[in-house]
Parts: C-alpha cells; structure tokens; sequence
C-alpha cells in the first residue's frame, strides 16, 4: 500500500478533551464518551490508521480518573519486507489527571480545563505493538542481494544455502559442491 493511497492525518487536537464542565462537578460525577476517529498520527512517530473505544471520565478529589478499552491499528513496516502493514492493537487506559496541576504529577489537567489524552494513547499503543511487525506470517522478505521482495516474486540471484563462514565444515564432511 503506497503511502499516496492514504487519506490524510486528522489533528492530533481531537484528543484534547475540555473537562471544565466535569471539574465543575461533585466528586462521582462521570461521562463516558465515544471514541472513532479515523487515522491520527501521535507525536510524529506513530500512525494510527484508526482509533476506537470508550472512554469513562470520572470526577474525584483529586483531579478526573480516565477509564477506558480502546482498539487501534498501528501502521508500521514489517521487519521482513518493510512494507507498511496495519498491526492491530487493544490496549486499556486507567489514569488519573490531577487538578490542579502538579509537576509532580505524570498527567494533569490544565488550568483551562483541557484533558490532553494524546501522550497516555501514544505510550499505551506503542505498548501494545507486538516486538516482531510482520505483514503476514509466511512473509518471504527481502533478497539480501538485490532487495526483491520476495513476496511478489523470485529474484535471478544466486542461492547458497550455507554461510559462508561455515563452508570449512562442509568440506570437512565431504559434502562441497563436487560432490
């Protein structure tokens, strides 16, 4: 999938949340939202090509507690063939923001009432994504001589089975290439 081919990035800003109304409540007051946006891409490094859920906003003494269980996919490269693939990802949320805000404090609310969810989603989805991104399970990779991806076909290089540096052993065992 070309890059071209995508739609563009929505604004990161459609994370931000004004909570003023929710602070302006007793503690125990909660507001659940629905979450469907389509692709974001968060901090400049990660693209999400969809992000879904709900999210509970719960008001304490202490600031608002964010609850939520949300769906994404990450688009990534696959470590064989480096094409771009979706990776989907479940990841839970359960943060409190405080308010007011403490440097102390991993995660606030600002003085104007808005709840950035845009860092806690970034470091829970990167969280998420599996060590090893593979565009399918029997993907064929790369040549390690002239690049073809070998999932849209074979290349003219030449194949030797062995490494190179244990070519001594084989000759060793009587198995080199004159038979």
């Amino acid at each position: 999938m070309a890059a071209s081919q995508l739609p563009e990035f929505v604004n990161p800003r459609v994370l931000k949340i004004n909570v003023g109304f929710i602070l302006a409540e007793s503690a125990g007051y909660q507001r659940v939202m629905q979450l469907d946006l389509p692709r974001v891409r968060l901090g400049g490094d990660l693209d999400l090509d969809y992000l879904r859920g709900d999210i509970r906003l719960s008001r304490n003494s202490r600031g608002i507690f964010v609850r939520s269980s949300l769906e994404a996919a990450v688009i990534g490269e696959c470590v064989r063939c480096l094409e771009l693939t979706h990776i989907p990802v479940r990841f839970e949320l359960e943060e409190l923001f405080v308010y007011p805000p403490s440097a102390e404090e991993p995660y606030s609310v600002e003085e104007t009432g808005i709840l950035d969810l845009g860092p806690l989603v970034r470091e829970e989805a990167i969280l998420a994504v599996p060590m090893v991104v593979l565009c399918r399970p029997d993907c064929a990779g790369l040549c390690p001589e002239c690049g073809q991806n070998l999932n849209e076909g074979s290349c003219d290089c030449a194949q030797d089975t062995i490494d190179p540096r244990l070519a001594i052993l084989r000759s060793m065992l009587g198995e080199d290439d004159g038979g």
